[in-house]
C-alpha cells in the first residue's frame, strides 16, 4: 500500500514539474496572463468599494469585512483553477476521444485526468487571490491563533474541493449527453459573483438554495461569519469551517463516483 502511494506521489510530482516546464516554455504568454488576469479581480474589488461608498454597508458588512470575504473566496478559486480547470472542457475531450490514453496507462483514470496535466496558468488567478486574502486578513485584524489557522486551512481545502467536486460532476455529465457544451462556465459565474457579497443580502429562499441545494455559500460566507462574528441563516458558536471541509470532501467523493460511472459509458472517437 505504501509502495503504491509513493509511486502515485512521485508521478504527481513529476507531472507538476512537467506542467511548470510546459507553462514556461512560452514565458511571454505567462507574463501576459499575469498582467491581464488580475484585472478582473481588481474590477470586482473596485465594485465592492463603490457599493460600500454608496450604501455605507451591505447587509451589515462593511468594506473591510467584504474584502476579507472576497479574499477567502478568490484564494480557493485560484487553487481550483490549477487543479480542476480541465473539467471545464471535458465535453470536447470526450467527443474527440482524448481520454483514450487513460485506458492504456496502468494507473487510476481519475488520477490521470486530474493530475496528468496541471493548469499552471492558474497561478495568475492564485497570486491575486493571495494578495487580496492577505489584505482582507490585515483589514479585519484577523488573529492567527492555532484554532483560527486550523479553521482557515480547513476552509480553503474544503472550498477548493467543493468547487472542484461541482465542476467534475458537471463535466462528467457529458459522458451521457455527448455534448461539448455544459454549464461549468455558468457555475463559475455563480461561484464568483455570489461569493463577492454576503449571503444575507439575498431573499431567504435564495439563502436556502445556496446553503442546502447548491452549497456555494459554504465556500467562504459561512466560515467568514464565524471568523468575523456575523449572523447568518446558520449560526453556530464553532465549527462552520469544518462543515465546509466536510461538504467539500463529500461533494468531491460523489464527483469521483459520477466520473467513474460516466467513464464506463465512454466511447472512443475511432471508427
Amino acid at each position: 500500500m505504501m509502495k503504491k502511494l509513493r509511486h502515485y506521489l512521485s508521478v504527481a510530482l513529476l507531472s507538476a514539474r512537467l506542467s511548470v516546464q510546459s507553462c514556461f516554455e512560452y514565458p511571454a504568454a505567462f507574463i501576459g496572463w499575469l498582467i491581464s488576469n488580475p484585472i478582473q479581480f481588481l474590477v470586482a474589488f473596485a465594485t465592492i468599494r463603490f457599493v460600500v461608498m454608496e450604501f455605507n454597508d451591505l447587509a451589515g458588512w462593511d468594506y473591510k469585512q467584504l474584502a476579507f470575504l472576497y479574499g477567502v473566496s478568490i484564494l480557493s478559486h485560484g487553487l481550483s483553477v490549477i487543479f480542476f480547470s480541465k473539467t471545464w472542457w471535458m465535453g470536447y475531450q470526450i467527443i474527440h476521444g482524448e481520454l483514450d490514453r487513460l485506458r492504456l496507462r496502468p494507473m487510476g483514470t481519475l488520477f490521470q485526468f486530474l493530475l496528468g496535466e496541471l493548469n499552471i496558468f492558474g497561478i495568475t488567478d492564485l497570486i491575486p487571490g493571495i494578495i487580496l486574502f492577505i489584505y482582507g486578513c490585515y483589514a479585519v485584524d484577523f488573529r492567527w491563533t492555532l484554532y483560527n489557522t486550523l479553521c482557515m486551512i480547513c476552509t480553503v481545502i474544503g472550498a477548493t474541493l467543493l468547487r472542484g467536486g461541482i465542476y467534475l460532476i458537471l463535466g462528467s455529465l457529458t459522458f451521457w449527453s455527448k455534448s461539448p457544451m455544459h454549464i461549468s462556465g455558468f457555475m463559475q459565474e455563480i461561484f464568483n459573483r455570489t461569493n463577492m457579497y454576503p449571503l444575507t443580502m439575498y431573499p431567504r429562499v435564495v439563502q436556502i438554495i445556496f446553503t442546502f441545494v447548491l452549497p456555494v455559500s459554504w465556500v467562504c460566507f459561512y466560515p467568514s461569519t464565524e471568523f468575523l462574528g456575523k449572523d447568518s441563516l446558520i449560526t453556530l458558536p464553532y465549527g462552520l469551517p469544518f462543515i465546509t471541509l466536510a461538504i467539500g470532501i463529500l461533494l468531491f467523493a460523489i464527483s469521483c463516483r459520477v466520473f467513474r460511472a460516466g467513464f464506463t459509458q465512454y466511447e472512443s472517437a475511432g471508427s
